[in-house]
């Protein structure tokens, strides 16, 4: 899977993921899958960090679509991270939780949506197949070692459809 297919999947799992975090009806429950969904979120973002943005920011440099991006990739995440520092503090399944729950999946809901439809498309022009691949196979690889498997085996972390990997922040490390 090239790596734009493998984002796409966890932006899609994500979604679903809030859904049942935000329908859950027990407290105990929502906070328990918004746990679980969090470290998601962070491998998500570093994965399109390292494997996509940086380089691409390098390659294309400032003043370009694509070389841009990263700052407003970066601002997109500082916010998602205040929102998830806010949630944490609140108690769970309170209405004050939720509503902060709720601004996290808005807030990644318009950045995937610029993502998907204005930034993923330019970055299949200029990366080219190929070059997609290798990315999407060094994010799996990635994945995998984030999960505890070993390099090449599948992990149940193992993106594909209908997986149990996930959506976008955690934070550059330059």
């Amino acid at each position: 899977m090239h790596a734009i297919q493998l984002l796409r999947v966890m932006h899609s799992d994500a979604k679903m993921r809030f859904k049942l975090v935000l329908g859950a009806d027990d407290a105990a429950t929502a906070a328990e899958q918004w746990a679980a969904l969090q470290p998601k979120l962070d491998l998500h973002e570093r994965l399109e960090d390292e494997f996509l943005y940086t380089p691409l920011q390098a390659e294309m440099g400032r003043g370009t679509p694509l070389g841009d991006w990263d700052a407003i990739h970066e601002t997109d995440v500082a916010l998602v991270k205040q929102l998830i520092a806010a949630s944490n503090k609140a108690q769970a399944g309170s209405p004050e939780w939720r509503m902060l729950v709720g601004a996290i999946n808005d807030a990644l809901s318009k950045h995937v949506m610029a993502e998907e439809g204005q930034i993923f498309p330019r970055i299949e022009q200029v990366w080219g197949l190929e070059r997609l691949r290798k990315a999407g196979q060094a994010m799996q690889a990635s994945i995998d070692r984030s999960a505890g498997a070993k390099p090449g085996a599948r992990s149940k972390e193992t993106v594909k459809t209908g997986s149990t990997a996930t959506a976008a922040p955690a934070r550059r490390r330059r």
